[in-house]
């Protein structure tokens, strides 16, 4: 019996539909094994755009910030359990301080997040991380903690990685400057106003590391930190007057 041409073209129809579904089942499976051998440990943990975000956010901005913040924290273990490059901290420090700009914590966390990698970092990575603790610092300009944060990472984080002395010499006396805040405010260890002073003397500001000195000693109360600073004073003082 002959199969009308009703039928046949119904056949092909059915046999095509058929055939597509079969292509792009494969051609799916092709490619969804190529995105996971393609795929890096990073693109894991992407961040939207900032502006993104904020839409997504419905008005709840800190509680975004807050999940973020916790992703953040997350991906920061995981970078050093995998030796990662942690190529993402400062967009994740860049959505949540979008969000939340009083996050003081945020702050903090990028910049050390930002300079202390796995995978080592250059002059560059330390200075868009100082760019961060600057910016939280504009913002809390009485916390001690920041100004410890950001003096050690120009005095012993970018110093040592520059290789010109005048931009080594600059770094040390801009990090010497807000050591010299952190002191006073009682952050950072005891020995800070005996490093700060070590510091200011090798940058040739005898006087600035005596007045420091001596303003120190009435601010600190541990007996033994305060007993070096004299001996240090008196050592100053006596170079001087030869």
């Amino acid at each position: 019996m002959a199969t009308s041409p009703r039928i046949r073209s119904a056949l092909v129809a059915v046999l095509a539909v058929a055939l597509f579904f079969a292509c792009a089942s494969w051609l799916r499976v092709r490619a969804t094994r190529q995105y996971f051998a393609t795929r890096r440990y990073e693109d894991v943990y992407y961040v939207p755009p900032p502006v993104w975000l904020s839409a997504m956010s419905l008005g709840h901005r800190e509680a975004l910030a807050d999940v973020l913040w916790m992703k953040a924290l997350i991906y920061f273990g995981d970078e050093y359990i995998e030796h990662g490059s942690l190529e993402h901290v400062f967009d994740y420090g860049e959505a949540i301080l979008t969000l939340d700009p009083d996050f003081l914590r945020a702050y903090r966390w990028v910049g050390m997040a930002g300079m202390y990698r796995p995978t080592g970092v250059g002059p560059d990575e330390v200075r868009r991380s100082i760019e961060y603790l600057k910016r939280g610092f504009a913002r809390f300009p009485e916390s001690g903690e920041l100004a410890w944060e950001l003096g050690a990472a120009y005095t012993y984080e970018l110093a040592p990685l520059l290789t010109d002395a005048a931009e080594r010499n600059a770094a040390r006396a801009e990090g010497a400057r807000y050591l010299e805040l952190a002191a006073r405010r009682g952050a950072g260890p005891p020995w800070l106003a005996l490093s700060n002073a070590s510091t200011l003397l090798r940058l040739g500001q005898r006087q600035r590391a005596a007045d420091h000195l001596r303003e120190m000693y009435l601010l600190v109360r541990d007996e033994a930190t305060r007993a070096e600073i004299a001996q240090r004073i008196a050592a100053l003082e006596s170079e001087t007057a030869r």
